[in-house]
């Protein structure tokens, strides 16, 4: 019991993941079929909104790397929590495609900031213990199951009751959801204890060696590009199977709820083998987990699809934060664990977009799926070739003192 209990806090802090990755940008899957219903958009404007979600995550996770060692981490956290929610809430208040922009580009930064200030704060704690912190890791990042499955549970049955014309409230709710959430976490990470982060740009940034880990970053560009079309347009494709809200409901929560659990087993494979293979073998699950609605649209393929690809797809962040925190010094953690999410930003970017450029010139939301598949299995094989740097390798590649 008492050491579950230890495991508390980052079960808590990961409420934040619920908020900054749930509520925030996957929950946008479930409002989508009903603002296009209502708003008259195709895929390529669906597209466009997760699309400036992502550049605002890029330019969250930019920003980040400047502030990250000039203000208290934990209130960094709570900063980025608190504005996420504000932005998802009055993303209800709108329905001017401009205004939704902007909103979902501002909820795309602070995103990005309370994410990787999360990942700080679960790393600082269990400094010590590589075993505890890769359980911690994966359970933060789990959090972003309970998002999902949460939103599941309700907001089909909400949709289903009061219609497309309910997509202003389910908005509304997530974003008060999320102040609950954010004031939980930051309670929580009262428990850590961050390691003194230095901004990534700038004469005192902890030097490390982005070449050393190029097919990692190379994975986890293409997984940011893959995994974000089929969490964009997934529900949509549930939809347009014919399945109606308790059905949607059902694979969703599925999905949620196989992403909660996903740690009971991510979390010994990143302890053990917190190189490139845990992250490769995520991403190769998640393809798979992709590419079985193309297969058929029958509710026990929906099911499964759901089930494999939430399984997998959230550990690919635990996977990385736990090789950087094997392979690099404490100082380096904060802009590492950066410059790897400005990568991933630029997959998100891409991603919905193509996909759904693609879906409206093919008249088929199949093809955009086929592309979340096709990234996804390249970034699960470039990823299989990223070893754990020997000290000497990263300490190689490190500029000298009289550069």
């Amino acid at each position: 019991m008492r050491n579950l209990a230890a495991f508390l806090p980052a079960v808590l802090i990961g409420l934040g993941t619920a908020v900054s990755l749930g509520f925030s940008r996957f929950d946008y899957a479930l409002i989508l079929p009903s603002m296009m219903d209502r708003l008259g958009w195709n895929y390529s404007e669906a597209g466009g909104l997760n699309t400036a979600n992502a550049i605002g995550y890029l330019a969250g996770a930019i920003g980040t790397g400047r502030v990250i060692g000039r203000f208290p981490v934990r209130d960094l956290f709570l900063g980025g929590l608190v504005l996420t929610s504000l932005s998802v809430l009055v993303s209800g208040l709108v329905a001017s495609y401009p205004l939704l922009l902007l909103l979902r580009l501002a909820a795309g930064i602070f995103a990005a900031l309370s994410f990787i200030c999360g990942g700080v704060l679960v790393s600082g704690l269990f400094p010590q213990d590589p075993r505890r912190s890769g359980a911690a890791i994966s359970l933060y990042t789990g959090g972003g199951g309970f998002g999902i499955l949460l939103s599941g549970l309700f907001l089909p049955v909400l949709f289903a009751k009061y219609g497309p014309g309910f997509w202003p409230r389910a908005w509304m709710m997530l974003g008060a959801a999320g102040f609950l959430f954010a004031g939980l976490s930051s309670l929580a990470s009262l428990a850590s204890y961050p390691p003194e982060t230095v901004p990534v740009h700038g004469g005192n940034a902890a030097p490390w060696a982005p070449r050393s880990f190029l097919p990692a970053l190379s994975g986890y560009f293409l997984f940011g590009a893959g995994y974000l079309v089929y969490m964009t347009y997934f529900v949509k494709w549930v939809e347009n199977a014919g399945f109606g809200p308790a059905m949607i409901a059902f694979v969703w929560g599925t999905l949620g709820l196989s992403v909660i659990l996903s740690p009971l087993f991510w979390r010994r494979m990143l302890s053990r083998h917190p190189g490139g293979r845990s992250m490769g073998l995520s991403i190769g699950m998640a393809s798979l987990g992709a590419v079985i609605p193309l297969l058929s649209r029958s509710l026990p393929v929906m099911l499964l699809s759901a089930l494999v690809f939430g399984f997998a797809f959230l550990n690919v962040p635990a996977a990385v934060t736990a090789m950087i925190r094997s392979s690099l010094p404490r100082t380096s953690w904060g802009p590492s664990i950066t410059f790897f999410t400005v990568l991933f930003a630029l997959g998100q970017i891409a991603g919905p977009a193509l996909g759904g450029t693609i879906s409206d010139r093919s008249g088929s939301l199949s093809s955009g799926l086929a592309v979340s598949f096709l990234a996804l299995a390249a970034g699960a094989f470039v990823s299989l070739f990223q070893k754990t740097p020997l000290p000497e390798e990263i300490r190689d590649c490190q500029p000298s003192s009289k550069e």
